[in-house]
């Protein structure tokens, strides 16, 4: 796979998901499977980001980044199984409180895990700028998305734009960099 394709298509695939969010009821359908099956490939194509970047830095925060992908990923899986099992708002509800009434489990796949994914990525993005590999901003502008779905989720398109934005300055002088670790 072109690493070009993931660096641009995982934001964009998270815009699509916060559109649909921010567009749509919260409930079983076509719009809450669509939305979290684009989240769910995106989860996909930005751990191509992390391999490519693990290239270029410490293999450690791709392994960060990785057990945060899928938290990620379980909590969607999780989400879409639900939607498709319910009829309705109130059924979701009652499928998600014994779903995540498995101990631990909330905490892992909705808590402690997926920011692990954003920690390591303002790591990687700090360590390549660190190495005068990337603008210094790019590593602000992940933290500042990172951050924005946490404070208020209807913000996850703005954090998707700062993220392509991002994306698409490295991509630009990261992808081809021929000083890449073996």
């Amino acid at each position: 796979m072109n690493p070009r394709i993931a660096f641009i298509g995982a934001p964009l695939l998270t815009l699509v998901y916060g559109m649909i969010r921010l567009l749509s009821e919260h409930g079983p359908g076509l719009a809450w499977t669509t939305g979290h099956v684009a989240f769910l490939v995106a989860l996909g194509l930005y751990g191509v980001v992390l391999i490519q970047l693990d290239r270029h830095t410490f293999t450690g925060f791709t392994v960060v980044g990785f057990a945060g992908l899928v938290a990620f990923a379980a909590q969607f899986v999780i989400d879409v199984v639900v939607g498709f099992m319910a009829a309705d708002r109130a059924e979701m509800s009652d499928l998600f409180g014994r779903v995540y009434d498995t101990p631990g489990l909330e905490v892992a796949v909705q808590q402690v895990g997926p920011p692990l994914f954003y920690l390591a990525l303002f790591a990687v993005m700090t360590h390549l700028a660190i190495q005068r590999r990337i603008p210094l901003w790019i590593p602000v502008a992940v933290l500042v998305a990172s951050v924005l779905p946490a404070f208020e989720l209807d913000l996850l398109p703005v954090s998707a734009l700062l993220i392509l934005i991002a994306f698409a300055t490295v991509v630009r002088g990261t992808v081809d960099l021929e000083e890449a670790r073996p």
